[in-house]
């Protein structure tokens, strides 16, 4: 069999033809979740504050590459379902520390544990060759796009 050599080109097409696609089927996951008024981003929020408690606004609007008004609206929603604490930073008088109460860290591991059985039952049909592909593939782009 020839080999069809891959360049960079084609190889960004397939991962801007890719992403959107498995991001639509994660946010209908969620909804399906029974969580309809919870974002995809929102979620991210939950997962960054889990892994990094007490961050910033401003670190969690870098993170999610938003302004840093857009996250304080988000920050506000998720303060008023009670997921989300803000407080002010003992070392620091301007800054506002955030991080998940015991509802949203409930919430995290519900939609997050919910949405991991789902993504497996999907790669059920995967042979281990296959599976080892794409998490070497998923390596790959992680070591290519990871945040500095």
């Amino acid at each position: 069999m020839p080999t069809q050599t891959m360049t960079p080109d084609q190889c960004a097409v397939d991962v801007l033809t890719v992403i959107p696609v498995v991001t639509r089927w994660l946010r209908a996951e969620m909804r399906h979740q029974g969580q309809p008024h919870l974002s995809l981003s929102q979620l991210r929020v939950l997962h960054f504050l889990h892994r990094r408690p007490q961050s910033s606004l401003s670190e969690l609007a870098d993170y999610l590459d938003v302004t840093r008004p857009t996250m304080s609206v988000m920050v506000d929603r998720l303060v008023q379902r009670g997921w989300v604490h803000r407080q002010d930073d003992v070392r620091e008088r301007r800054r506002i520390a955030l991080t998940l109460t015991e509802a949203g860290t409930a919430q995290l591991e519900q939609v997050y544990g919910a949405t991991l059985t789902q993504i497996s039952q999907r790669l059920q049909s995967l042979s281990t060759d296959q599976c080892q592909q794409v998490v070497a593939g998923l390596s790959v782009l992680s070591s290519v796009f990871a945040e500095s």
